[in-house]
C-alpha cells in the first residue's frame, strides 16, 4: 500500500492486520479509523475495534511513520512500554509493524490515552488556564525525572536497543555529523561552540522525554492523564529535559505568555535544582539543532522570522553570531 492510498484502503489492510495478529475473523472496526491532527512526521488515526479482546476493546491510536523508519518505530514501541510500565502515563502499545507494505510505512497500535492536550497548535490554543500550566507541567516533568531509569534501560536491553542509541553522546554526534558539512558552513561557527563547551557527564541520569511540551500533554480534571511522543526519548542529565522544555516553551508560546518557559522553570527549581549553565549549554545545543531543521525544511521552523529568532537566540546565550544564508 502507498502512502497516499485512501482512507478506504487504509481501514482495510488495518482490519486485515489485527485480525491476523488477533487470530480472529470475527473482529471488526466499531467505525473508520480517522485522522488526527497533530504529527510533523507521522500520520495518526483513532479507531476502535469490536468482539475483540477485553485489553483491546477500548479507544486505540495508530501511528504511521514513514518509509524506511522501521527501527524508529519499534524504537518508540519499546520506549513507550517501558515508561508505561515504569508507572508514568505513556501510552502502551500493543502491536508494531515493520511491513511496510500493509499500510505504506512502519507502523505502531496504541492505546488513545484520556483527555485532551493541555495546549493545540496553529494558532495556539490553551486548553488548560494559563495561570495552572507552568506548575502543572513542572509536576509532570518532575515525575518523570524521579523515575528510577536503569529499570527502563533494562527493559530496553531485552528489546535488543543498546544504551549507546539513546545517550546524549549519540544525540551529540549525530549532530556534529549533520552540520559538519560544506553546505551548513553557517553553523560552523554555532558548532565550534558546541563542541567546545560539551559539559562532563553529571552524577545522575534520568528518563528525558526530550519533547516535554503542553503540546504533548494530556489533561484530565487538571491532571496530566498521557504524555505523548517520545520519539526524543533519552537517558540523560535532567538538565537537557527542562532546557528543552524551556526553549520550545520560549519558541512556541511566546505569543501567548512570553514568561512560560521562565515560570515552568521556576516551579522545577523549587522543587529540583539543576545547574544554570547546563541547561543554557542544552538550550544552544537544541537551538543550533533547530536552526538546521529549519534550513532542512522542517514546517515549523522554515519560516524567515522564526529562522532569526533562533539566530538570535543562539547569540543570547552563546555570543556567537550565526549568519543565516541569503
Amino acid at each position: 500500500m502507498k502512502s497516499n492510498s485512501s482512507l478506504t484502503d487504509l481501514n482495510v489492510n488495518l482490519l486485515s492486520y489485527l485480525r491476523s495478529e488477533l487470530d480472529s475473523q470475527d473482529i471488526n472496526l466499531m467505525a473508520p479509523a480517522t485522522p488526527v491532527t497533530g504529527g510533523f512526521d507521522t500520520r495518526i488515526f483513532r479507531f476502535q475495534l469490536k468482539d475483540a479482546p477485553t485489553e483491546v476493546s477500548r479507544p486505540l491510536i495508530a501511528r504511521l511513520f514513514g518509509t524506511s523508519s522501521q527501527n524508529r518505530a519499534v524504537f518508540e514501541s519499546a520506549v513507550q512500554t517501558a515508561v508505561a510500565d515504569a508507572g508514568y502515563p505513556a501510552p502502551r502499545v500493543f502491536f508494531t509493524c515493520t511491513d511496510e507494505s500493509m499500510l505504506g510505512g512502519s507502523f505502531m497500535i496504541m492505546e488513545c490515552m484520556p483527555g485532551q492536550a493541555m495546549a493545540t497548535r496553529d494558532p495556539i490554543q490553551l486548553n488548560v488556564p494559563l495561570p495552572l500550566m507552568p506548575a502543572t507541567l513542572a509536576k509532570a516533568h518532575l515525575e518523570l525525572h524521579r523515575i528510577d531509569a536503569e529499570p527502563v534501560r533494562n527493559a530496553l536491553d531485552s528489546r535488543g536497543i543498546h544504551r549507546d542509541r539513546y545517550s546524549f553522546e549519540a544525540r551529540f554526534t549525530w549532530l556534529v555529523k549533520q552540520i559538519d558539512a560544506p553546505r551548513f558552513a553557517w553553523l560552523h561557527p554555532g558548532l565550534q561552540w558546541i563542541i567546545q563547551n560539551h559539559p562532563e557527564n553529571p552524577d545522575r541520569l534520568v528518563i528525558c522525554h526530550g519533547d516535554f511540551h503542553p503540546i504533548n500533554i494530556l489533561v484530565t480534571h487538571g491532571e496530566v492523564s498521557g504524555v505523548l511522543d517520545w520519539s526524543g526519548f533519552l537517558v540523560a542529565d535532567p538538565a537537557y529535559d527542562v532546557a528543552i522544555t524551556k526553549f520550545l516553551g520560549r519558541l512556541m508560546f511566546s505569543s501567548v505568555c512570553p514568561q512560560f518557559p521562565h515560570l515552568y522553570y521556576d516551579q522545577y527549581l523549587k522543587a529540583s535544582p539543576v545547574d544554570a549553565a547546563r541547561v543554557e549549554y542544552y538550550e544552544a545545543f537544541r537551538c543550533l539543532w533547530t536552526l538546521l531543521e529549519g534550513a532542512e525544511g522542517h514546517s515549523g521552523w522554515s519560516q524567515p522570522e522564526v529562522m532569526v529568532e533562533l539566530s538570535e537566540l543562539f547569540q543570547t546565550i552563546t555570543r556567537v553570531r550565526i549568519s543565516l544564508p541569503g
